[in-house]
């Protein structure tokens, strides 16, 4: 899987390996098995788990060197907090390739998979094919892709431009629930583009199989590609520095970044999950290992919340952090002088879930993002595109972390991301800013107050949408009927002043206003109209999902009256068309440049 490393660091060693270049070698696409259980991996001979040693994989992903840390190492240490914990010795392995990871687990050689909630979906139905003992139970999430993964592509703008493209993806890796989020929420399916499989997540010097096996050598060496899924230094190599690329310096020519996760913040969750046999004779093990991960976890927030204090953080924990992060850096970076990098990989570009985020997601059933509605939204997904013939999703194990101490979980106040309603509408209007996609909704005629609880299908999409893509700014737009201002256009084009209107069944005459001022009254509505959108998702957070003020970030709504500035039809012709004018939007816009971040590499000297 070779999941990102920051920017800082890969992004030299992209461009290093790069000048090799990619030009007249043969790129390998590999196909993946429809329906996936049918793949050799799932031929594999079914063993028990081999008992002594306790063979645990982990991936290039910053969130596993909290668990490298909580083992002393990656070696067998039955002293450590993680050897404890298990009952045995572990030893961690970096098993990035995913069927490596399959093979193993089912053989018994290891009772773990290590993967992306999108990744155990996938194998889920060919492990409880094979046996119900090899069902996957997923026990803990370790962490959030917030920046360290996203897409790039040429002649798209939005979403939506993405049908009839070509796109290409790593086999079996974390990219590719990434590109099905995105094809849904921009009203696609896995029909309306080609997608091409590659075995490698990035540039891997050690493929044995010589040519192009990543999707940013496949972007760069194929003409028919139109957009990759692929690591952040890789989007910015291919687009000239998260501009636009020129062709030159290993960019593709007109390729622009659509997004990173750090404005789809809550697609790609990491997960440990465990054989159903081994959890059922260990369920206290799994349990004490994953409350140990999760304790460990908390002790390294700590320590990325006092290097968000800046000036103000205290230097002797500073220097403590960077001393136990150096061998992390050596291991997933090649480099202990590397520190920098690896912090800023761990806080910025994932974020790690902790004990109140495993209860979020494992045990909120309305999160929209949570384990739950994540397995529905993937194998509807993965069934509709011929990827699995059954939906068939992994279990949870449903840890009970505050229940089992009789302690409610703690309400955790959100820090707003904007200051200000000038400063999110700077963010949306600024030039690096780009429309992702919209969802559009109805109001009532002549209604600029609503209540969600009379449409609660529109409020819990919004609520998924703002979720799903917590570093974007949601602009909502509130559209009013045109059909007055182009009467009174019209009319004031024929030099009139009055106009006849019927009331109570007879016609009456009244003084023809100004088209500015219709034009304004329009706006006014339109704005209350959308405003009230905003004030009923509060009520709608308050009452449905029961959060408090503090723990609601409405900072990153942009509220904006349209007016008859943008109609549906611009002659409407019948009531119908009015009402399709009459309308909401929800328009997610991706401002990566724009979002603060909680610290920098400076914080960090």
């Amino acid at each position: 899987m070779n999941r990102a490393i920051h920017v800082f660091l890969l992004s030299f060693l992209s461009l290093a390996i790069s000048f090799v270049g990619v030009f007249g070698q043969k790129v390998n696409y590999s196909e993946i098995t429809k329906p996936f259980k049918n793949d050799p991996v799932f031929k594999t001979q079914k063993g028990v788990v081999k008992p002594g040693i306790l063979q645990m994989p982990y991936i290039t992903w910053a969130a596993d060197g909290v668990t490298i840390h909580a083992n002393g190492g990656e070696r067998p240490n039955a002293g450590s907090k993680l050897g404890r914990a298990s009952g045995a010795p572990v030893k961690l392995s970096r098993v990035d390739e995913f069927d490596k990871q399959l093979k193993a687990y089912i053989s018994g050689d290891s009772p773990f998979l290590r993967g992306t909630i999108g990744m155990i979906n996938l194998a889920a139905e060919g492990l409880t094919a094979i046996s119900p003992d090899l069902a996957p139970i997923v026990f803990m999430q370790l962490s959030w892709s917030t920046g360290a993964d996203g897409f790039v592509a040429k002649g798209v703008s939005k979403l939506s431009d993405l049908k009839g493209k070509t796109i290409v993806v790593q086999r079996t890796g974390p990219h590719m629930d990434l590109v099905n989020v995105l094809l849904q929420d921009a009203g696609l399916t896995l029909a309306d583009v080609t997608v091409k499989y590659v075995t490698d997540i990035t540039e891997n010097p050690d493929n044995p199989v010589p040519g192009i096996n990543d999707p940013a050598g496949a972007f760069r060496a194929d003409s028919t590609v139109d957009g990759a899924a692929g690591i952040y230094p890789d989007i910015l190599t291919l687009t000239a520095g998260g501009t636009v690329g020129t062709g030159a310096e290993d960019s593709v020519k007109g390729a622009k970044p659509i997004l990173t996760t750090r404005t789809a913040s809550r697609v790609i969750a990491d997960v440990y999950a465990v054989r159903s046999d081994w959890f059922a004779a260990n369920p206290d093990r799994v349990k004490s290992i994953a409350k140990t991960l999760l304790e460990e976890q908390q002790f390294f927030r700590d320590h990325l919340d006092n290097v968000a204090k800046k000036k103000s953080a205290d230097q002797a924990k500073l220097r403590e952090f960077k001393q136990l992060s150096r061998p992390l850096a050596g291991i997933f970076l090649f480099d202990e002088a590397a520190v920098e990098d690896f912090v800023m990989w761990l806080g910025l570009d994932s974020e790690l879930a902790l004990f109140s985020g495993n209860e979020e997601f494992f045990g909120n059933e309305k999160s929209p993002v949570g384990f739950a509605a994540a397995n529905k939204r993937i194998q509807s997904y993965y069934f509709a595109g011929g990827l699995i013939s059954s939906q068939t999703s992994p279990a949870a194990a449903k840890f009970k972390w505050f229940e089992s101490e009789a302690v409610p979980m703690p309400a955790i106040a959100v820090k707003p991301v904007f200051s200000s309603a000038q400063a999110v509408r700077a963010a949306a209007e600024s030039s690096s800013a780009g429309t992702l996609f919209t969802y559009t909704f109805g109001f009532p005629a002549s209604m600029a107050d609503l209540a969600w609880r009379d449409y609660p299908d529109v409020f819990n999409t919004i609520h998924e949408k703002v979720t799903r893509y917590g570093g974007a700014v949601v602009q909502l737009r509130g559209h009013s009927d045109n059909m007055f201002h182009n009467f009174v256009r019209m009319k004031r084009s024929r030099g009139a002043t009055t106009y006849e209107r019927k009331v109570g069944g007879a016609f009456k005459k009244f003084p023809l206003p100004q088209v500015e001022e219709v034009a304004n009254a329009a706006n006014k509505l339109s704005y209350s109209r959308a405003f009230s959108v905003k004030r009923a998702y509060a009520q709608y957070l308050r009452e449905h999902h029961g959060l408090s003020a503090q723990e609601m970030d409405l900072s990153r709504f942009d509220v904006k009256g349209m007016g008859v500035s943008d109609p549906k039809h611009s002659n409407p012709s019948s009531p119908q068309q009015r009402t399709e004018n009459m309308r909401g939007e929800l328009v997610i816009i991706g401002v990566e440049s724009e979002i603060p971040l909680d610290f920098g590499m400076e914080d960090l000297r």
